[in-house]
């Protein structure tokens, strides 16, 4: 059966990064994939808009993202490992009853790489891996953008509410500043209604390898259980990030520095 270019680009591409294991610019990929710089850039910019490679634009190099990686991972559980990030979000859901997401920013908003969906009550639509949430408002999104410098969360902040046709679906940036203050100085991210009516969130960062972008752990349920809960599911989720760090023997925290670097004025201009 003859092959399909493009898909056999795509093939090329994961395999190539790994092989190099580091993130690379658009011309070590085509060159590596003898593949005209257009076509490759073009390839290159679906995957990033699907969830699949991320794009720093101060280095201008693409890396797999976790998503990714979560493609083959049930094979890895099935056949060679005990401790994989689903097999924690599987006992957090067990242990907790409730709904267990993973979330990264994917632009200018955040995706659900994963979600393992409550056993006892049922999630919305809206909850299912692959869907999107906003930046700025979901506690996952605020959680990593407290990891930015207040100047580059000031940035993004201006450039989603430019893209925000509804001024009254807005967020003003000293509001969204008392956020991020909160999400450095407590270790976790929580929302109450943000993007489903009735229903939170509470989330925390989990370790990753480096060269990946931030992801976050969530345990998502009804606004009473929510409340009732918190303190419970904010101890079980920092149980299953020291258990991830220790396999991957990863730093369970981050840098002081990546928590409060940036400049404060940034936030009153």
């Amino acid at each position: 059966m003859p092959l399909v270019k493009s898909a056999h680009r795509v093939v090329q591409i994961f395999e190539f990064f790994a092989e190099r294991k580091a993130p690379a610019g658009l011309m070590e990929v085509a060159r590596a994939l003898r593949s005209p710089p257009s076509s490759t850039s073009a390839l290159l910019g679906t995957l990033q808009g699907l969830g699949y490679l991320d794009y720093d634009r101060h280095q201008r190099t693409f890396m797999p993202t976790l998503r990714a990686a979560l493609l083959g991972i049930w094979v890895n559980d099935l056949l060679l490992s005990d401790g994989t990030v689903l097999r924690l979000m599987v006992e957090l859901r067990e242990q907790t009853g409730a709904t267990v997401v993973l979330g990264a920013q994917s632009g200018l908003q955040v995706q659900y790489i994963q979600v393992m969906h409550s056993l006892i009550r049922r999630s919305g639509p809206e909850v299912a891996t692959g869907r999107l949430r906003p930046l700025l408002k979901s506690a996952v999104g605020q959680l990593i953008l407290s990891l930015k410098d207040d100047a580059e969360v000031v940035a993004l902040a201006r450039r989603v509410n430019a893209e925000e046709k509804d001024p009254a679906r807005r967020l003003r940036i000293e509001d969204l500043m008392r956020k991020i203050e909160a999400c450095r100085r407590e270790g976790y991210g929580y929302t109450e209604g943000a993007t489903t009516q009735g229903a939170g969130i509470i989330a925390v960062l989990l370790p990753t390898p480096p060269h990946q972008r931030p992801i976050a752990l969530g345990i998502g349920t009804s606004l009473r259980i929510l409340r009732e809960q918190k303190l419970n599911f904010l101890a079980a989720l920092r149980q299953a990030v020291k258990v991830h760090g220790r396999l991957l023997g990863l730093p369970v925290a981050p840098p002081a520095e990546a928590r409060t670097t940036g400049t404060r004025r940034a936030a009153k201009r």
